[in-house]
């Protein structure tokens, strides 16, 4: 019996406590049958329902002492059932509960675990700048709660004291890596290595792997790399840190200033990107900059036509349609815009 319940316990834990409960019920059975055997017949453990409640009661050590074998057999029951086997049993499935709950916490925090969320957020990276970005992502309502994964060749979580941030372990520009970090299902992707050379395979990794509907935004930290970038197939933006034109104009008109500010999100307004719904009217750029200035002191900057044209500052008389999108400057995301 001892050797069977050995091989029990033994197998419980390669199969997650299943064996271990299978096993404990078996024993509360067993030695309920076995008292009501052994015990004399006007024993109260003679009847079903009493043995079961004191095989329970013996077994987890609560022994509440309204039901006790007053036989010499089954005493013998007692000492080796409910209570030698019973009691063992039951440290052999706590502590695979708690080896359990550690196991998975140590695997997360190192990494290991596959992403199986969706419409996630995928930062590909991590540089002195991440955690930064991850805040000012969960700073607008709309991504407060939305599940981050944070892709980066790191032993550790790099941020594990942040809410839905989920992190992977891996080479930011392997395809073993990106799937991992589910980006067949990401919504977002943010691509910032630190190195261009890097971020450009990832970029390409990307692209390959993605959903349709998922947009990328890779950051490329040398202009000379551009070209590079640009040559890419595939739908996605690049950004830069600073451009030698804004530099130029950051050292003749101090342009510089205002971006800072912004870019620091010191100031209460953000900039933001709306369509113009299929339904919406058709008006003017004046006319457009003028109502959402004047309804929802909304800051209107430049547009994107339906052909994916940018103009910056448009002329008063440009024609604004279902479609174009908008670039803004307002306090919150702009969800709730009357467009009739």
């Amino acid at each position: 019996m001892i050797h069977f319940i050995r091989q029990l316990i033994r197998t419980g834990l390669k199969r997650k406590g299943v064996t271990l409960v299978v096993a404990y019920l078996v024993l509360l059975m067993a030695s309920s049958l076995l008292i009501m055997m052994v015990e004399p017949a006007d024993s109260a453990l003679t009847r079903l329902d009493q043995a079961l409640w004191w095989s329970v009661v013996t077994s987890t050590t609560v022994g509440y002492g309204d039901l006790y074998p007053v036989s010499t057999p089954g005493k013998i029951v007692a000492v080796f059932l409910p209570m030698f086997m019973g009691i063992g049993l039951g440290a052999a499935f706590i502590t695979h509960v708690a080896s359990a709950l550690i196991e998975r916490r140590d695997r997360k925090m190192h990494g290991e675990k596959k992403y199986d969320g969706s419409h996630h957020i995928l930062i590909v990276g991590v540089t002195d700048e991440t955690e930064h970005l991850i805040a000012e992502i969960q700073r607008d309502d709309t991504y407060l709660k939305l599940p981050l994964v944070v892709v980066a060749d790191r032993d550790r979580h790099p941020f594990p004291d942040m809410e839905h941030v989920f992190f992977v372990k891996g080479r930011p520009d392997a395809s073993a890596t990106l799937t991992k970090a589910g980006i067949h299902s990401a919504g977002r992707i943010i691509i910032h290595t630190g190195n261009d050379e890097e971020s450009l395979f990832a970029l390409i990794n990307a692209l390959k792997l993605k959903n349709e509907t998922c947009d990328i935004t890779v950051r490329c930290l040398n202009s000379q790399s551009l070209d590079t970038f640009s040559s890419v197939p595939g739908n996605f933006q690049t950004i830069m840190q600073m451009t030698a034109e804004m530099m130029v104009q950051a050292m003749q008109d101090k342009v510089h200033l205002p971006l800072q500010v912004l870019l620091r999100n010191d100031a209460r307004d953000e900039i933001y990107y709306v369509s113009v719904p299929q339904t919406g009217p058709v008006m003017t750029w004046w006319e457009l900059h003028t109502r959402l200035k004047e309804t929802y002191n909304f800051l209107t900057f430049a547009m994107q036509t339906s052909d994916s044209k940018v103009i910056i500052n448009p002329d008063a008389a440009q024609a604004v349609t279902g479609g174009d999108g908008i670039w803004l400057m307002a306090q919150k995301r702009p969800l709730h815009i009357d467009w009739s």
